[in-house]
């Protein structure tokens, strides 16, 4: 029997999942204006003088994005395919039902309803963890690119002046 007080937790957890994958995401987007900016600088002075470019930071940029892209992918594949077998587990009871060739017993509609019930809150647990999930490698890829930009910032700013001769 379902519990209604562990499906409001439950519903509870799932509304704060996904504040939680909301503020990582404009944090990560906040990251993610610095490190354009950066890089946008890089390229700029890749494009007047191609012999002193920053290779190893141009060289990052495109394998850094299939490597973040093939996580989420792969990690949303993951949680897709545990949702599919939840529906699937619900619609072979539900066919089960139907091809018994009688109507369904109180008792069998009362075990209907509690596995709708606990369908709907996998399936709404399942969807917020795919959007935290999906999420995560992008922002950590962004994170550690800020990080590394900025302190190169940092270096760059502290560093003496070179003297031309």
């Amino acid at each position: 029997m379902l519990d209604p007080f562990d499906a409001w937790r439950r519903l509870a957890a799932v509304g704060a999942t996904m504040h939680s994958t909301t503020g990582q995401a404009l944090a990560m987007m906040s990251d993610a204006n610095g490190v354009v900016r950066a890089r946008g600088a890089i390229i700029g002075k890749a494009a007047r003088s191609p012999w002193t470019a920053d290779a190893a930071e141009l060289g990052r940029m495109l394998p850094e994005k299939m490597e973040a892209i093939s996580r989420a992918g792969a990690a949303a594949a993951a949680a897709m395919q545990d949702g599919h077998i939840l529906w699937m587990t619900y619609m072979r009871h539900l066919g089960g039902m139907a091809l018994r060739g009688r109507p369904p017993t109180p008792a069998e509609i009362v075990d209907l309803g509690a596995q709708s019930a606990a369908l709907f809150l996998s399936s709404a647990e399942a969807s917020a963890r795919l959007g935290a999930t999906a999420l995560a490698p992008f922002s950590r890829q962004v994170k550690a690119n800020a990080r590394r930009l900025k302190a190169r910032r940092l270096v760059a700013v502290r560093s003496p002046p070179r003297q031309s001769h």
